[in-house]
């Protein structure tokens, strides 16, 4: 019998064909009774215990094994075995090769880990020490330099494996590692490890949840990246997030949780938070109570919370961003409770949800209400919206949390690596953990993803551990005998090839009619013959896929919902529009997915990715990232599935072992080589073992391995790399370590040596150089003891006759002054005399030489007259004589034919001679005809030109071609720079013709030479060609030889070229002569100033040329253009020359859409003559050449521009309508037709010929029509680019209709879009490193100091129709941009910038539609690296005034901000930065308002700091408060009320208007600084009350208790605003009572009575003014509604204050005659007596006695006119109180009526200036009264104020009261 059979003995016994462990327990019989290590007991008979059944168990199997590969017996059975041994002996790690195998015990062991096991495992080589995740660890860290390679490890296993630990383990040792390598410098510090550990528990937080297996499971992949340097020290990390589980969010499977940070929120916050947000129990949230499990005995998440909050304090995170996560957290919360109910679709249930809501999430609560239950489409152009059924507005709140997680997820996740954020200067060891494989009772959408992204990874395992390493053995020719194992790559075929099953999920989620069983019987016709592919048997909802790990079935029940993004672009644009900068900052990056509109109207929607499209792509970037480096694997391994310790289920392990590929790995690692080298880099490591070998490098790399290994068995070579195993690659390291040992000990020995020897030297040096100084100390201190008694005998010496020497000289020296004086008097008086007399003999002999040059010039013109004359006559004489000789020759030869043949030859001679001097005559007469002729031709054809002109400009109103351009006009004098230029979009039809040259040019009757450029489709032509900076006309001072030309002002033409020379010349034509030069680089200085206006200096060496300008505009530009060519770099004079090319320096500029014609001449005399014809010009050239003449009259042909040819579209509308020039008054009736392209205008209703003209329409087009129509017909303007133009039809109604209609084609039509615009897009668009590179290349965004063509953004064309705006003056849009941005430019030159900045701000409140265009011309013209420009300081002082008052649009806000952010980042210590940090501060806080900032405002924005507001109250007291910009006037009751300390009283306090008497209350949400720049407006204009000032006045508003304590503040008010309605007589009293009040208020502010006091002014304490007020106190804004303050100045308001401010002199005016008054006065004076001894206490009560005693005390009167019958007296007060309104006539003090609210059904204004109040019964009293606005807002807040109280005190408030009608 074999001895393994004996009793006692180890075998493997095979039970239903699978190895399992067991004894040997008995052999009797023949029958061999068995047990197994797992329980199982079993018998065979002896004959049956073959090898098959029965095998022994080999030594390695009994004791176990720290690597598998080693183990002899190799089947799984040994494997599970080994793993099982290990783990009951606590030992959990074990190791196949390189790969760890991690069971988790699920208890702490002590001693397995802490700094000590690291110091075991450091520098330890792998299978040195026992299996240890340190042992990976340490051996990833030193792979990096072993390798030179970047290293990754993945961690991988089912959920509840311990993955997350493993994570935390390898990464604290990485830490340490780290720490070690820079020693004691590092401690203390900050290092990106520590912090990357303690970002931990804010990731689990937020990316961990409980689910079925797992307490604390990851549910997103996280794979963090450490970068070390060269030391081995971390200088930085990322955490790269992937396949956030979001659908957790808002739903989760029975007995699992949502994420932990919603329970540990719940549990953890304190008191002030949970009030703040309104937490509740988490049970009480949608979100949190689905599954049934909200709490977890081990799950504390109280203290989870706090470790989170300590986590984020650690990583840097402000209190900011952590309130601002929670807030979101906790809006999440709250927004999963919103209900929906069916009513005419999706309801809110409960509004006061989601009001909340939108106050955690800073949203508009209607625009919330609207995102989530109802949907918006746009269809040709038209929004619809549609409402939502429940179940999709539960689906849009579900996708609205998910995103809100997944983004702000994704933002703590940033910020964590800012924070961690290092340089990537070496190589990067990466750690990924992702969740494990999952397989559910029932498996869902999100069990698919998980499973989906482990096979890829299972992929990868396979990939690096089977398929690549046979493939490497069979490429090298090793030795090798094939493995089989298990390949997935069908699997992952399934799933993701094309038509796997993730492309038909996302085609059935795009089809609008797709189900989930649609979606499930496609998969089975697709998939059912795949061997992968599992269809059940019983026809269902479930389908399964054989994944590696095992067989999984899903359920396909609401797959394609969670497949579908649900989320809305509504959604998405509420979320952008919040107010929270964080959760704008969350979703400023992420993109509508609306539809594109293109040209024609048609729609090109883009195809929204699916969630499971979004998870594929998220997987293939990890698995792109994993292929960068070398990886390293740990298997964690599960033990049971209950998570308890010390138990293990074997066939859980086993099941994980055989699907993870445990097997064939052993088998690979044991028979493979997985450490291989080429043979240069192994003999270049372990050359110190390689000492005397040479040659072949395959041969010295084996006797290298030959000398550890003669057998062979652990290395083989291959063709050029040698194979180990790890073995024997530990003992070469062992043994290379040990050599090299040695030899660092003998250098260290000699280094040793010779350092010592140097400290020795260097000390015997230093104690030499010690003794050496010692005794020079000595001696120089015995020295300066004896040197000093010296001194000071010395010094008492010399004193004494200093002081004695000094009187001498200082009484010396007075003398002295006195006769300097003396005689600078008397040659001061010398030298003025002597300049006014030089002064007075300047002037005598200029005029001397001006009368002298006066006359010579005179004489030389008479000379030359009478020499022209002399030489006319000369000349006639000389004519007349020629002829006269001719006449006398022709006779004589007649003659002398007549006379004698004989002389015929000599007669013949004669007459040829004649003939040949006729036919020359003839000749030259013929030319005088021909130019005769020649010129008379010319001129008629410059008469033909100008009578065409005229008659263009007749017909002007007929042209055939009226309107042809889209885009804005560029028609202007001025213009940018030619970069800026290039980026101007030029009209389609224009190409970007270049062409330059010099043209002859007519100007008046001369020509001139003029250099012309064609560029951008502007035609230029300038003095000389543009190669200067600048170049213009000035005058200079001097040029001349002689005293009288030296003190002259010369005209003269300068030049500034790039080389910083100044040049003047005595013409500016081309060949002009050159005068002189003025060297700029070596001026001195350049004077702004000079003698005479308009001047400036030049100082150079030696001299200072003084020079006169045109304007002061030109002067200031001088100036500028030469302090910069003084002071700038050679590129910044490149730049601004190449500036210098712009329309801006031009004589004239022509822009090609307004040429009508171009074309030659056609004259004889000037052959290369041509035209150039405009609406209002007819100009002349003449080029050099026919050939330039051709070239340019092509490039200037006109062309017909228009963006798409109109044709003949379907007419929209059409009829007859008047056109009216506005230019000439003159009215044509034309038929208009209107298409989708613009309008066409016909002579007649026949359409098929050519229209006589068009008017194209583009977005920016605009069209208005009358408010009112006008006698017959009424007319509109249509605005187009190049002008306007107004139409007039038969009937209002036509009018209407034909606006409409005009409107809807505008709407129709693209939008245009600005280069800026496009710019400021693709910056938000462009990654970091992108941006520099637009600025570089578009000058456009940045800093010139050159005026505009056009502005930044597209405006509306034509003139702003508003009053406000007609009132003052404003031109077009087009105009105000480019004249703000001529102001922005000119802010250098002006002294107080407070002005300018008025009028642009002013402008912006005035055109509301600038304000975009401003700030882009001001974050233009702060983009600029030249800081200390004052010109900068300037525009960022706009910028600061423009931020504090109002905001752009939220596109430009953004770009302001990045702007902001930009600069402060590549600026931070420049004073203009302060700026930038002022205006982001101010944008946070900016509200609305309607007017811009006072002068005081400006100052203080100008300066950065707070405004100062004075608030005035009764008794002359004042406080001052700092407020800024957007402060309100209920922030500053606030404060008031808490500084007084009245916050809890019940009555109301608030701030007034007040001037004088007038009155009136402030709103509590008005801006105080808005008041303030009313009052300065009002100040400006005299608006005033008897010449007092507006100030602020804080007083009660509504009196709700007038019974307080008499010894309060709050007393003190009442009885000082008591006092105030007594003396302006709005307190209703007798004569003895009013008495008795005013003595009262002496003894109160003087005391007793003294003899002989007396009442100085009456009007103090009595009322002597009783005379009506309304006309005095009528309200300032007559066109308001009952919301708002005080707004505008009403009509007649100015000058009914204006006159209230005149003295009224008229007697019969006055308030009394005078014996009453002192009959008064004396009256008083009794009362006062009798006070005598009263305190001011008792004075001030007694006097709120008599007030109280009045019933209607606390009413506020108003005085109104009764006018609506004769039931009351006309002149009434109207008194609102806390009870009733009433009715008073004015002085009673009984009401005529009173109503209390419950009476009063509504109240308002029907009308300006009347009150009417409706009660029940249908009792109407109507009321006039300017102070209709107060009467309504004390009204309501008296109502409110009695339902409030009725609430609290559980009254039931009536009906009326409590919902008042306004009218």
């Amino acid at each position: 019998m074999a001895a393994y059979l004996e009793p006692g003995s180890r075998v493997w016994l095979a039970i239903d064909g699978q190895w399992e462990p067991a004894i040997t327990e008995s052999n009797r019989a023949g029958q061999i009774a068995f047990k197994t290590e797992y329980g199982k007991s079993a018998s065979r008979k002896a004959e049956e215990c073959t090898r098959d059944v029965v095998t022994p168990m080999h030594e390695t199997s009994v004791v176990g094994v720290d690597d598998m590969a080693t183990l002899s017996d190799l089947h799984e059975a040994a494997i599970l075995f080994n793993i099982r041994n290990r783990y009951n002996d606590d030992r959990i790690y074990t190791f196949i090769g390189s790969i760890l195998a991690a069971v988790n015990p699920y208890k702490s062991i002590d001693g397995l880990y802490g700094k000590a096991m690291m110091e075991e495992y450091n520098r330890r080589h792998l299978g040195e020490k026992p299996p240890h995740v340190y042992a990976i660890a340490n051996e990833v860290y030193y792979s990096l330099w072993r390798m030179l390679d970047n290293q990754c490890v993945l961690i991988s296993g089912e959920s509840g494996a311990g993955k997350t630990e493993s994570t935390k383990f390898i990464l604290g040792y990485l830490s340490e590692l780290s720490q070690q390598s820079v020693g004691e410098s590092a401690k203390g510090t900050a290092r990106v490890e520590t912090a990357i550990l303690q970002s931990s528990p804010i990731l689990e937080a937020l990316g961990n949840a409980k689910t079925v297996y797992n307490n604390n499971s990851s549910r997103f992949g996280k794979f963090i990246q450490l970068q070390f340097n060269e030391k081995g020290f971390i200088e930085g990390g990322r955490i790269a997030d992937y396949l956030l589980e979001k659908n957790r969010v808002v739903r989760q499977n029975p007995a699992e949780r949502n994420y932990h940070i919603f329970y540990a929120l719940l549990c953890g916050a304190d008191e002030e938070m949970r009030q703040k947000f309104q937490l509740l129990d988490p049970g009480r949230y949608h979100y949190l109570n689905q599954s049934g499990c909200v709490g977890d005995p081990s799950i504390d998440d109280a203290a989870d919370f706090e470790r989170v909050k300590a986590g984020m304090l650690t990583m840097q995170f402000s209190e900011e961003n952590i309130n601002d996560v929670f807030q979101v957290l906790a809006g999440i919360l709250h927004l999963g409770n919103i209900q929906f109910v069916t009513a005419g679709g999706a309801q809110i249930e409960a509004r006061k949800i989601v009001q909340f809501v939108a106050h955690l999430l800073s949203l508009d609560v209607y625009q919330l209400e609207d995102a989530l239950t109802k949907r918006m489409m746009v269809m040709r152009g038209e929004e619809i919206t549609t409402p939502l059924d429940v179940h999709q507005a539960a689906d849009s709140r579900d996708s609205m949390a998910m995103a809100l997680y997944a983004t702000t997820f994704r933002w703590v996740l940033k910020k964590i690596n800012s924070r961690i954020h290092g340089n990537e200067s070496f190589r990067f060891i990466g750690v990924l953990d992702i969740f494990g494989f999952e397989n559910f009772t029932v498996n869902r959408f999100e069990q698919f993803n998980i499973n989906f992204a482990n096979e890829k990874l299972q992929e990868y395992f396979n990939k690096h551990i089977f398929s690549l390493e046979q493939h490497e053995y069979n490429k090298e020719g090793i030795q090798w005998v094939e493995i089989d194992w298990v390949d997935n790559t069908e699997c992952l075929d399934l799933i993701e090839k094309k038509l796997g099953i993730l492309d038909l999920l996302d085609e059935e989620s795009r089809f609008p009619k797709g189900t989930d069983q649609t979606f499930l019987t496609k998969l089975h016709s697709a998939h059912a013959g795949n061997s992968y592919y599992v269809k059940p048997r019983v026809s269902g909802t479930t389908f399964g896929i054989k994944h590696y790990a095992g067989e999984v079935m899903y359920d396909t029940v609401g797959l394609l919902d969670k497949n579908r993004d649900t989320f809305r672009d509504d959604i998405l644009n509420a979320l952008k529009e919040s107010r929270s900068d964080f959760i704008y900052d969350l979703f400023e990056h992420m993109e509508p997915s609306t539809s594109d509109q293109k040209r024609g109207g048609r729609s090109r929607a883009k195809k929204k990715m699916t969630v499971s499209s979004q998870f594929k792509d998220s997987l293939h970037s990890l698995m792109s990232t994993l292929s960068q480096a070398n990886p390293y694997f740990v298997r964690c391994i599960k033990p049971n599935g209950s998570k308890v310790s010390n138990k293990f289920e074997p066939d859980l392990v086993m099941s994980q072992l055989r699907y993870s590929g445990m097997m064939e790995t052993v088998r690979i690692r044991r028979a493979g080589f997985p450490v291989r080298r080429l043979f240069a880099d192994f003999i270049f490591r372990y050359r110190v073992l390689a000492r005397g070998l040479g040659g072949d490098p395959r041969d010295v790399a084996g006797s290298v391995a030959k000398q550890f290994d003669e057998s062979g068995t652990h290395w083989q070579l291959g063709k050029t790399k040698i194979f180990l195993r790890e073995n024997l690659e530990t003992l070469l390291e062992k043994e290379r370590e040990k050599q090299l040992d040695a030899v660092a000990r003998i250098i260290q020995a000699w280094m040793i040596g010779f350092l010592t020897r140097k400290r020795y030297l260097k000390t015997k040096q230093r104690i030499v150089v010690l003794q050496k100084v010692y005794r020079g100390h000595f001696y120089r201190k015995r020295y300066l003891e004896t040197r000093r008694a010296i001194i000071v005998f010395q010094k008492f010496a010399r004193g004494w006759s200093a002081r004695k020497l000094y009187q001498q000289l200082l009484e010396e020296r007075r003398l002295e002054e006195e006769r300097l004086r003396e005689e600078e008097r008397r040659r001061e008086e010398e030298r003025q005399r002597e300049l006014e007399r030089l002064e007075e003999e300047r002037k005598t002999q200029e005029l001397e030489e001006m009368k002298a040059r006066l006359a010579e010039e005179e004489r030389q013109k008479k000379a030359a007259l009478e020499l022209k004359k002399r030489k006319a006559e000369e000349e006639s004489k000389k004519a007349v004589a020629k002829a006269k000789e001719i006449e006398r020759y022709r006779k004589r030869q007649e003659e002398q034919e007549r006379e004698a043949r004989e002389r015929a030859e000599e007669s013949i001679r004669m007459a040829e001679e004649a003939a040949r001097a006729a036919a020359e005559e003839a000749e030259r007469l013929a030319q005088e005809e021909t130019a005769r002729l020649e010129a008379e031709a010319e001129q008629a054809a410059i008469s033909q030109i100008a009578e065409l002109d005229s008659a263009l400009r007749a017909a002007e109103e007929d042209s055939d071609e009226e309107e042809g351009e889209v885009l804005p006009s560029t028609l202007s004098v001025s213009g940018t720079g030619m970069e800026e230029r290039r980026m101007s979009e030029l009209p389609p039809g224009v190409e970007d013709k270049t062409i330059e040259g010099y043209l002859t040019m007519k100007a008046g009757s001369k020509w001139k030479r003029r250099w012309c450029v064609l560029k951008f489709g502007t035609f230029m032509y300038f003095r000389a060609k543009q190669d200067f900076v600048r170049a213009g006309w000035m005058e200079k001072k001097g040029g001349g030889t002689g005293t009288l030309s030296r003190r002259n002002w010369k005209k003269r033409f300068f030049v500034l070229r790039d080389d910083r020379k100044l040049s003047y010349y005595e013409k500016d034509e081309e060949g002009a002569k050159l005068l002189g030069v003025i060297n700029i680089a070596e001026a001195k200085d350049i004077l702004e100033h000079g003698p005479k206006a308009n001047s400036l200096g030049i100082e150079v060496i030696g001299r200072t040329y003084h020079i006169i300008a045109e304007s002061e505009e030109d002067c200031r530009g001088w100036v500028s253009v030469l302090k910069k060519m003084q002071l700038s770099s050679d590129d910044e004079v490149k730049r601004m020359k190449n500036d210098s090319m712009n329309p801006r320096n031009a004589v004239g500029t022509l822009d090609l859409p307004n040429i009508e014609s171009c074309a030659p001449l056609g004259s004889t005399s000037k052959p290369t003559s041509f035209t150039i014809i405009t609406t209002d010009r007819v100009l002349q050239f003449i080029a050099d050449t026919t050939g330039d003449m051709n070239a340019w009259v092509s490039a200037l042909q006109p062309t017909v521009f228009s963006d798409t040819a109109m044709g003949p579209s379907a007419a929209i509308e059409k009829g007859w309508l008047i056109k009216e020039s506005v230019s000439k008054k003159l009215r044509t009736k034309r038929y208009f037709v209107l298409n989708d392209q613009g309008l066409d205008y016909y002579k007649s209703t026949d359409t098929s010929v050519p229209p006589v003209g068009q008017i194209l329409l583009n977005s920016l087009c605009t069209v208005y029509q009358p408010d009112e129509p006008t006698g017959k017909d009424t007319g509109f303007v249509v605005n187009s680019r190049r002008r306007f133009y107004k139409l007039t039809a038969k009937s209002h109604s036509d009018a209407q209709r034909w606006v409409q209609s005009i409107l809807d084609v505008i709407d129709s039509r693209p939008p245009i879009i600005t280069p800026t615009e496009k710019l400021i897009d693709d910056i938000k668009d462009a990654k970091s490193n992108e941006i520099n590179a637009i600025y570089r290349i578009n000058p456009i965004l940045c800093y010139t100091s050159n005026q505009l063509k056009s502005s930044l953004l597209p405006l509306p064309y034509g003139n702003v129709q508003s009053p406000k705006a007609k009132s003052r003056g404003y031109g077009t849009l087009q105009e105000e941009a480019l004249r703000i941005f001529n102001s922005l430019q000119d802010q250098e030159s002006v002294g107080d910038p407070i002005p300018v900045i008025q009028g642009i701000l002013q402008t912006c409140f005035d055109l509301p539609q600038l304000r975009n265009e401003v700030y882009c011309q001001l974050i233009k013209q702060t983009n600029t690296t030249q800081q200390d420009s004052i010109a900068v300081l300037r525009n960022w002082q706009v910028l600061a005034c423009m931020c504090s008052s109002f905001l752009p649009a939220r596109k430009f806000l953004r770009y302001l901000r990045f702007h902001l952010k930009r600069f402060q980042e590549l600026f931070p210590h420049t004073e203009m930065v302060k700026f930038s940090n002022f205006c982001t501060e101010a944008i946070k806080r900016t509200r609305p308002r309607d007017y811009p900032p006072s002068r005081e405002e400006i100052i203080a924005c100008l300066g950065r700091r707070e405004l100062t507001a004075v608030v005035h109250c009764f008794g002359g007291g004042t406080c001052k408060i700092s407020i800024n910009s957007s402060t309100t006037a209920g922030e500053v009751v606030h404060k008031l009320s808490l500084g007084i300390g009245v916050m809890d009283s019940k009555n109301r306090f608030a701030l007034f208007e007040q001037c004088g008497e007038l009155s009136k209350a402030i709103e509590d949400r008005a801006v105080i600084a808005d008041i303030l720049a009313k009052f300065e407006r009002y100040e400006a204009h005299g608006i005033n009350e008897g010449g007092k000032r507006w100030r602020l006045f804080f007083k009660l508003f509504c009196f709700l208790d007038v019974n307080v304590s008499h010894d309060s503040l709050e007393a003190g008010f009442m009885f000082e605003q008591a006092y105030n309605d007594v003396i302006q007589g709005r307190f209703p009293a007798q004569t003895q009572a009013l008495v008795r009040l005013a003595a009262l208020r002496i003894q109160h502010d003087v005391s007793d009575y003294k003899s002989g006091a007396w009442i100085p002014n009456l009007e103090t304490v009595y009322p002597v003014k009783k005379k009506d007020k309304a006309g005095r106190e009528e309200d300032l804004d007559k066109g308001f509604t009952l919301k708002g303050t005080l707004r505008g100045l009403g009509k007649g308001t100015l000058r009914k204050l204006k006159n209230s401010n005149m003295d009224n002199d008229d007697p019969n005016q006055k308030l009394a005659d005078e014996a009453e008054l002192q009959a008064i006065k004396v009256s008083i004076t009794d009362q006062w007596k009798k006070l005598k001894g009263m305190s001011r206490e008792v004075a001030q009560q007694q006097y709120m006695d008599v007030i109280r005693n009045w019933k209607g005390y606390g009413s506020t009167l108003f005085d109104v006119d009764y006018k609506q019958d004769n039931r009351y007296p006309k002149e009434l007060w109207l008194a609102v109180n806390n009870r009733n309104v009433a009715l008073y006539k004015r002085g009673d003090l009984e009401p005529i009526v009173a109503y209390p609210y419950e009476q009063i059904l509504s109240f308002g204004a029907p009308v300006a200036n009347t009150y009417k109040l409706i009660m029940e019964g249908n009792i109407v009293v109507s009321v006039e009264t300017p102070k209709v606005l107060e009467v309504a807002k004390l009204m309501k807040a008296y109502i409110n104020a009695i339902v409030k109280e009725r609430r609290n005190s559980q009254m039931p408030p009536t009906a009326a009261a409590a919902a008042p009608t306004r009218r």
